[in-house]
């Protein structure tokens, strides 16, 4: 099976996400849920409602 991961558009993004596990109730269950919303995807990148790519920003993925 192929490990799936997750990347963060830029390394700030992480810190912050990041940063969200120490900071107050509200931010470290706001961390939590979005964990659990990666793992849930890692686990199966299908859930979820699909967004046409038409929808996406600009620059918010690259082609491979």
């Amino acid at each position: 099976m192929k490990e799936i991961s997750v990347a963060f558009i830029n390394k700030k993004l992480k810190e912050k996400f990041n940063s969200l596990k120490e900071d107050k109730y509200e931010s470290k269950k706001l961390y939590e849920f979005i964990n659990r919303a990666i793992s849930d995807l890692k686990e199966n990148p299908l859930c979820g409602i699909k967004i046409p790519k038409k929808l996406w920003p600009r620059g918010i993925y690259q082609k491979i």
